[in-house]
């Protein structure tokens, strides 16, 4: 297939220039018609080398090919990288052992400048290709104490005295939820008390509930981006002006290089695309300043806030028929990296790499429009969507109460042999609405499949959650054939079905190494699950399963009135199979286990 459009990665706004002739080619119709038939795809080429932006790519249906064929964007000639970043020059670097303005001459700690129009201090930097986290200290080593809006500290004045202007963030991982970990900045210093973002802290008394009244929140356990004490190895704090790095502790002594700091919060900004693919492109470097502004992150789950839907850096909205083949999202500072919502539909993400990213990999479909969620009219659902083949490693890094996988309000949509491995949160995500949905008017999620996934090592930083977890009725709905290891969380189950889950039919998963349940059936907090049928489950070094919807456990027209008693779930305990943790799988579950993850 013959390139349309090429673009350059050593042009500056290349990309953009890309865009703007790509609509002036479509609307002549000529160059790219060979066959004479109209419909001959249109192939923009990415050439090799990093395309950076210095402002989203935005694509409308001004970008649609007018005859009904596809537009392409390719990556060709080699490893093509889109990039939201900005690079920091190799000769920019200078030791803090050598004095300068660092707060103290920090042994193996290098210092940069950063760009002038810096608005806040970077949440991100990724140095010779690799992610730099940014630097915690323990909230106990600062002694900090409650009072009014915020803590005292006994830190000096000295030292606090930038805190406002640094951006130096609280979190409290696990101690407002099990499941969230909400982040606010420091507003104000006043002698020694740190006042913390008002609107934040309003937010975090609110989901601080304790006896059904919200409380103050506690110490936090973590206080990120001080940069008046030195950064840990392979880590990095900053100001506005300045970027201080240690390397790691295997190369403690290795000058950085090639080092690039966030810029850009949308690297793709897409709406009303029809027949668009996106092949063989790295995105990378885009980030999510959302923590820094006033009423910060005070998520409820899947890093869904106050303010809406979690962003992605690449966004596709309203949109018919896009693909995303062989791409690499790698080292990206969103919620998620890849979101497709607001109506969409018959898109697919297929044998794409999504590895080292701040948040989740997907986002798929909305949750706040309430005249869509109930809608009855096709077009404005989010449906028909294929996640498939892809490999997904190490997520939810900073944002961490992502799912690797977050599917919402979605219909007849698959999710089938991925690979999940090393995630913070959940691994698949299906659903939304707890208890809300069950009875009166449905939302339009049914049909959905979650099958064939090899999901490992997820739950590694907050808890309840599991490998697959779903919430709310989806009629004809499925979690079959999927494999699941490692899922760290205390608490509820390795296949979860929360509050309002209906209409599952689960079965032929195998399950090991869990402290959890194997399966957790929800019975809890007055919106029991229902309508569930559990049956051929392997587990071995997993927790009791418990069905906390049984007869004997819950009353479902206690919880729903006009519902009969039983809820309706169902564990066949005689294809439940607990196997020794010394033993083999048996033939079945091996082979389930051998077939999970990508073809």
């Amino acid at each position: 297939m013959s390139c349309s459009l090429n673009v350059d990665a050593s042009q500056p706004g290349g990309l953009h220039a890309a865009a703007r002739a790509l609509v002036t080619l479509l609307a002549a119709g000529t160059g790219w018609d060979a066959a004479g038939t109209g419909r001959d795809d249109v192939v923009v080429c990415l050439g090799p080398g990093s395309h950076v932006l210095s402002a989203p790519l935005v694509l409308t249906s001004e970008h649609n090919h007018p005859r009904g064929g596809r537009v392409v964007w390719r990556g060709v000639g080699g490893a093509t990288t889109v990039s939201a970043g900005v690079a920091l020059d190799n000769a920019g670097w200078l030791p803090c052992g050598d004095g300068g303005p660092c707060p103290a001459p920090w042994e193996s700690v290098w210092y940069h400048a950063l760009p002038a129009n810096t608005t806040f201090p970077p949440r991100q930097l990724w140095v010779d290709g690799a992610r730099a986290a940014r630097t915690a200290v323990a909230g106990a080593t600062l002694g900090l104490t409650n009072v009014t809006g915020g803590y005292a500290t006994t830190a000096s004045s000295n030292e606090t005295a930038s805190w406002v202007a640094d951006g130096v963030e609280f979190r409290w991982p696990r101690q407002v939820k099990n499941w969230i970990e909400p982040r606010c900045v420091v507003s104000a210093v006043t002698d020694q008390n740190l006042i913390v973002d008002p609107d934040c802290w309003t937010q975090l008394s609110a989901r601080n509930v304790k006896g059904g009244v919200p409380v103050p929140a506690p110490v936090p356990e973590l206080v990120e981006n001080v940069a008046t004490r030195p950064p840990g190895a392979g880590e990095f704090v900053s100001t506005k002006s300045l970027v201080f790095y240690r390397p790691p502790a295997d190369d403690p002594y290795r000058t950085p290089t090639n080092a690039v700091v966030s810029s850009l919060e949308t690297i793709v900004n897409a709406t009303k695309l029809e027949n668009h693919a996106f092949e063989d492109v790295t995105w990378s470097h885009a980030t999510w300043l959302r923590p820094n502004l006033p009423a910060g992150y005070v998520p409820d789950q899947s890093a869904v806030t106050p303010f809406g839907d979690p962003p992605a850096a690449i966004s596709i909205a309203t949109s018919t028929n896009v693909t995303f083949e062989t791409c690499v999202f790698q080292n990206l500072g969103t919620p998620y990296a890849l979101a497709v919502d607001q109506a969409s539909r018959e898109c697919a993400v297929r044998r794409c790499s999504f590895k080292t990213l701040a948040g989740g990999a997907l986002r798929l479909g909305n949750l706040f429009d309430a005249s869509r969620v109930m809608a009855t009219d096709p077009s404005l659902w989010d449906s028909d969507f294929e996640i498939s083949d892809n490999s997904i490693e190490s997520t939810s890094l900073e944002f961490r109460g992502c799912s690797a996988v977050f599917a919402g309000v979605v219909r007849s949509t698959s999710i089938e042999h991925n690979s999940i491995l090393d995630a913070g949160y959940t691994g698949i995500s299906l659903g939304w609405g707890w208890g809300n949905y069950v009875t009166g008017e449905q939302t339009f999620m049914q049909d959905n499949h979650v099958v064939g996934n090899r999901i490992v090592g997820v739950m590694s930083a907050l808890n309840d959650g599991g490998c697959v977890y779903t919430l709310g009725p989806q009629p004809g709905s499925t979690v079959r054939e999927n494999y699941c290891a490692s899922d760290r969380a205390p608490v509820v189950g390795s296949f979860y079905h929360d509050n309002g889950s209906r209409y599952f039919n689960t079965t032929d998963n195998v399950a090991e190494t869990s402290p959890a349940p194997c399966l957790y059936l929800q019975g809890c907090c007055g919106a029991p699950a229902l309508d569930i049928d559990a049956s051929n489950l392997w587990c071995r070094d997993e927790g009791a399963i418990e069905n906390g919807c049984a007869p004997a456990a819950s009353n479902c027209s206690a919880a729903y009135p006009g519902l009969p008693a039983d809820c309706h779930c169902h564990v066949d305990n005689a294809t439940v199979y607990l196997v020794a943790s010394d033993a083999p799988w048996p033939a079945a579950a091996q082979a389930i286990v051998d077939a999970a993850g990508p073809r």
